[in-house]
């Protein structure tokens, strides 16, 4: 039995349409049917959203080993690398963030005194076309 085969089954068991499941994957249905009918092969993209939407062992998916679904919190636990990773990530994020809070801060008053300079300089033409005006 095939990958493609086996994807079939899953769709079947979970008693939905090729529309919805195809959904569930980022397919359209006519995507998702050239898989199923073997046209397209399954993809990692897709067996990694077929473990993380919907619990898809795929060991199983692959081979027929094991259970069609994953039943242990060991599967579905987060790698310790990725959160890291994405701690990292965040970090990284938050440092730019704050970054560009300070410089939106500090353009905010260059932009506050050059707009006192401009009254400022619009206060000296407005004096001196009076001054002109009176001659």
């Amino acid at each position: 039995m095939t990958q493609n085969q086996r994807l079939k089954i899953i769709r079947k068991f979970m008693k939905v349409t090729q529309v919805d499941f195809g959904l569930s994957l980022g397919l359209t249905q006519a995507g998702y049917s050239d898989i199923e009918r073997g046209k397209n092969n399954v993809s990692r993209k897709i067996k990694i959203l077929l473990k993380k939407e919907h619990n898809i062992n795929l060991s199983w998916l692959e081979n027929g080993e094991g259970e069609m679904f994953t039943t242990t919190i060991e599967d579905n636990e987060v790698d310790s690398n990725q959160f890291a990773n994405e701690q990292n990530l965040f970090e990284k994020l938050q440092i730019e963030i704050d970054r560009l809070q300070n410089e939106n801060k500090r353009l905010t008053a260059e932009n506050n005194l050059y707009s006192e300079l401009v009254k400022s300089k619009n206060r000296i033409i407005e004096n001196l076309e009076s001054q002109l005006h009176k001659k």
